[in-house]
């Protein structure tokens, strides 16, 4: 570092602003501002690598106190020290020439606070009564980057989108599409080293096509353009500049001719009629024309040069290609279905070559569960009808597919030997039937889309089973009328009357329930569920009361028979019983010793039975000599199905009445107690009636005596 000489003493104190601290009366006296801060010091520096050696670059600084300054330093030299605020400054290099800051260094680096290279900005501590920061800059020379632009003319629309030629330096050749004017398109940027001269070509172009104009952005200079030539010349400097010819069509008054002509590269275009306008060199437009597959347009007489043929789009075709006769194409575009054409004295024909989108379809098979594993390997068939959207006539076939196991997944073929349709045809599929098997959807339906449409067909498995209801006595037949109700899987209700059986009943395959609801007066008394070899098919519930309801059955599939290998289920139900007795009671203690005589009867199905029983206060009983017991089981209804019902008749005196015998006792009260029903009594006669109920059915008389008042409590009419 070279020795500096630096202002001291009297005269430093001088160059520097004044600041009062307090008031003259208090004694205030007078300091320097900047005494009131610390000072530090700064250096700025620029390196004379890459080039900059010698070359003058200005830089500007804030300090804490927001004081500024402004230096000037040459490459590999360095600024005279800068006195600063302690604290942190900041350093700004100019930008805008034609160098760039590369790197910014700061010494001591423990100094550095912060740095943005693209800003040329760097900010450093100065620490107050410290040594000096010093701050150095390498620059470098940026490379130089172009790009060529291509646009049409305002008035030269036919050539947005044609693609034009050129060379940099007679290079590689490459093409650049026209755009909008306004909205050129343009290259890639190629990189040289600054001050490199370019020339920049542009080949040859279609007759009747010239450039109008070529500009040149800045950093370029030394720019020379010739466009008869179609040329431009230029120094490339650091940055990027743009190259942009602009060009257009140079009508000519005189006439030409084209024709158009349509054909085909595969079935479906055949028959269809195609739409197609024409642009002129000179603006004018002409058509439409519709051009039938296989035909073409007369003549069509324009100015002559580059022209645009542009076909409609017509779904679901495309342009495949476009050919000429005489080799006047120019370029074509067949996403957008256009041509350029140079027309020219001699007549041209034109040919636009149409193609078709494809899409597949499949028809595909699936199981709905590993339980209609029976149906892998079985061969379904499916029929189906296209309806092309391209306008022929609909044409229909079959499809077989083969079906997997359950856990493979489904099986497809494609239909039509895996031939493409036209997008936005209509195929309609049809599963023919198959014994025993349920299909998910009996039809579909599927739009030919892009790529590979499918449409799945789910089948089912089915078994069947079949209800039976066995009587296990003549009640229960009830002549054939008596209807018993099953519910089988929680959702299928069968009805089936005693003695007889149910249609086949079909059910998935693999295992199936089956639940007798509770009838009246009937009872279960044992099921089966066999296969047509006698083997057992119950899953689940023995069978045998009281493990009788639900029962879980297995049915495997039917296979294609109707009644193949269908699972019998057999319940045996027999009539409800009761027993009934007749009791006597009394709370007279003179009537303890006595005997009271009742006669019963009931009819079944036939002649009455009958009987008779004598009792004393406190005993029951059905039949003589059977004290204390119940009547044999009684069907609590008949063939019929109706009630049967007890008929009792009590103590009997012809003279005095039933009530009253021998003038000391009477009927007080006939009470029933049991699941029948007492439909009749009279304590004035003594006569009573009650149905048989399941289970015990007791009918009681209760006697009293009279006494010297007579018979108080006795009735005085029937009762019923």
């Amino acid at each position: 570092m070279r020795p500096r000489i630096k202002p001291r003493g009297l005269r430093a104190l001088l160059l520097l602003p004044i600041l009062t601290v307090g008031s003259v009366a208090a004694g205030a006296f007078t300091l320097p501002a900047q005494a009131a801060v610390g000072r530090g010091t700064i250096e700025i520096c620029k390196s004379s690598n890459n080039g900059m050696l010698g070359k003058s670059f200005s830089f500007t600084w804030v300090d804490s106190v927001a004081a500024t300054g402004a230096v000037s330093v040459l490459g590999g030299g360095c600024s005279a020290p800068e006195s600063v605020a302690g604290g942190n400054v900041t350093v700004t290099e100019t930008q805008g020439g034609t160098t760039a800051v590369k790197a910014i260094r700061v010494s001591p680096i423990s100094r550095l606070v912060s740095d943005n290279l693209a800003s040329g900005t760097v900010v450093a501590k100065a620490p107050a009564g410290g040594t000096e920061t010093v701050i150095t800059y390498a620059n470098y020379v940026p490379k130089a980057q172009l790009k060529v632009c291509k646009q049409a003319a305002a008035d030269s629309t036919q050539l947005i989108g044609q693609p034009f030629s050129f060379t940099i330096n007679g290079g590689t050749t490459f093409t650049v599409n026209a755009g909008p004017f306004g909205s050129p398109n343009c290259s890639g940027l190629t990189t040289y080293a600054s001050g490199t001269n370019v020339t920049v070509a542009e080949l040859q172009p279609a007759a009747h096509v010239s450039v109008n104009s070529i500009t040149v952005t800045p950093p370029a200079t030394n720019i020379s353009t010739n466009l008869s030539a179609r040329t431009v010349s230029l120094t490339v400097n650091s940055g990027v500049q743009v190259v942009t010819y602009t060009n257009h069509i140079d009508v000519s008054a005189q006439k030409g001719s084209i024709e158009i002509c349509k054909s085909d590269s595969d079935p479906w275009v055949s028959g269809n009629s195609f739409s197609f306008t024409i642009m002129d060199a000179a603006g004018a437009s002409y058509g439409p024309f519709s051009v039938l597959d296989g035909q073409c347009t007369s003549d069509i007489t324009m100015a002559q040069g580059p022209a645009t043929i542009t076909e409609a789009a017509q779904a679901p075709f495309y342009l495949d290609s476009v050919s000429d006769t005489n080799g006047y194409l120019i370029s074509q575009n067949d996403s957008n279905g256009t041509a350029s054409v140079d027309v020219g004295v001699q007549a041209d024909t034109v040919f636009f070559v149409n193609d078709t989108h494809l899409g597949y379809v499949k028809v595909c098979k699936a199981l709905s569960s590993a339980n209609s594993n029976a149906l892998a390997g079985t061969t379904f068939a499916f029929d189906w009808t296209v309806t092309p959207s391209t306008g022929q006539a609909s044409f229909s076939g079959t499809a077989y597919v083969v079906a997997n196991t359950f856990a493979n997944g489904p099986a497809c073929v494609f239909i039509d030997f895996g031939q493409g349709l036209p997008l936005g045809s209509i195929v309609t599929f049809s599963e023919e039937s198959t014994p025993n098997v349920v299909v998910s959807s009996a039809s579909q339906t599927v739009t030919v889309t892009t790529g590979t449409s499918e449409v799945i067909f789910t089948n089912q498995a089915e078994g069947t089973i079949e209800i039976c209801k066995v009587a296990a006595d003549t009640e229960t037949l009830g002549n054939g009328k008596n209807a018993f109700k099953f519910v089988v899987n929680g959702s299928i209700n069968v009805t089936v009357n005693a003695g007889q059986c149910s249609n086949a009943i079909a059910v998935p395959a693999g295992t199936a329930t089956v639940d007798e609801l509770a009838t009246t007066n009937f009872h279960e008394v044992s099921v089966t569920a066999t296969g047509p070899d006698g083997s057992n098919r119950i899953l689940s519930g023995t069978g045998v009361s009281p493990d009788l309801n639900p029962i879980t059955i297995s049915v495997p599939f039917s296979g294609t028979s109707i009644n193949g290998n269908e699972t019998l289920v057999t319940y045996t139900n027999a009539v409800n019983t009761g027993v009934f007795k007749i009791c006597k009671q009394s709370s007279s203690s003179t009537l303890l010793d006595e005997s009271f005589t009742f006669n019963w009867s009931y009819t079944l199905n036939g002649p009455a039975t009958i009987g008779a029983i004598t009792l004393a206060p406190g005993q029951c009983g059905y039949l003589n000599g059977s004290l204390s017991g119940t009547s044999p089981a009684i069907p609590v209804v008949d063939n019929s199905g109706s009630p049967v019902s007890v008929s009792v008749s009590g103590d009997t005196d012809t003279t005095g009445g039933i009530w009253v015998l021998n003038g000391l006792y009477y009927i007080s009260s006939i009470s029933f107690n049991g699941p029948g029903l007492l439909t009749s009594h009279d304590t004035y006669t003594g006569a009573s009636s009650f149905t048989i109920g399941q289970g015990t059915n007791a009918l009681t008389y209760d006697n009293e005596a009279c006494n010297s008042n007579g018979c108080p409590g006795a009735p005085t009419g029937r009762a019923s």
